[in-house]
């Protein structure tokens, strides 16, 4: 069994460096941003090159050489292990709390999307990520009560690393017999808030369309210059 899983990886391994660089070899290289992937992948490739060779060494002993060989399928993996990992902590249960209510009060005439953007990893260190969006749709001038699941509710309160609460003004529209709702970019504004925060049975947000950012005063501007803006608030 462990010849042969052997031997098919390094047939495998084989037959992708040959694709990959009679790939390499006819494909002209490319410039700007997409050199960037192109030398990446030279890099993969002597890498995986090494790895072949080296296994192709241990051919009498092929414990040895099917170990060095599972090491690019690691890296393939790593990715997987590492999301797998992240769902499980997230879905893992803390100390049991109230259920958490969000109350959303629409101070504005705009239909309004709000994202509650829950973000991992460390809480003073720059690498985070975006693990879940919770997102609700805010009818103007409107008051809703959202009362959460235990799961969405310890994301927000204890397992993320910080809350990006972010608005967006949606514009209704109509064409060739469809109707749908756009979504302007960027946002009208946001806010980090601390997971301490939402330890508490009620959670209020207010949008107040006179704190807009400069950013989405600008792209609304815009929007009326094209007249892009027929059904915008502000």
């Amino acid at each position: 069994m462990i010849k042969f899983t052997y031997l098919a990886l390094l047939v495998i391994f084989s037959i992708i460096l040959l694709i990959a660089v009679v790939y390499y070899l006819v494909k002209p290289t490319p410039t700007g941003d997409s050199s960037v992937g192109w030398a990446l992948g030279i890099l993969y490739l002597v890498a995986l090159l090494g790895v072949v060779l080296l296994a192709a060494l241990f051919w009498k002993n092929k414990i040895i050489g099917l170990a060095i060989l599972c090491i690019p399928m690691l890296f393939l993996l790593l990715p997987t292990i590492k999301s797998g990992a992240r769902d499980l902590y997230a879905w893992f249960p803390t100390q049991k709390r109230n259920p958490l209510t969000l109350h959303i009060a629409n101070n504005t005439r705009a239909l309004v999307n709000v994202k509650l953007e829950c973000w991992f990893g460390e809480k003073e260190g720059e690498q985070q990520s975006l693990y879940k969006t919770l997102e609700f749709t805010s009818k103007p001038l409107a008051v809703d009560q959202h009362v959460l699941s235990d799961y969405d509710g310890q994301l927000l309160s204890s397992k993320s690393a910080f809350v990006r609460i972010v608005f967006y003004e949606c514009l209704q529209e109509s064409g060739n017999g469809y109707s749908y709702v756009r979504e302007i970019q960027p946002c009208m504004q946001y806010r980090d808030v601390a997971v301490e925060d939402f330890q508490v049975k009620d959670f209020l947000i207010a949008i107040d369309g006179e704190k807009n950012s400069v950013a989405f005063q600008s792209e609304v501007r815009r929007l009326k210059t094209d007249s892009l803006y027929t059904n915008g608030v502000f």
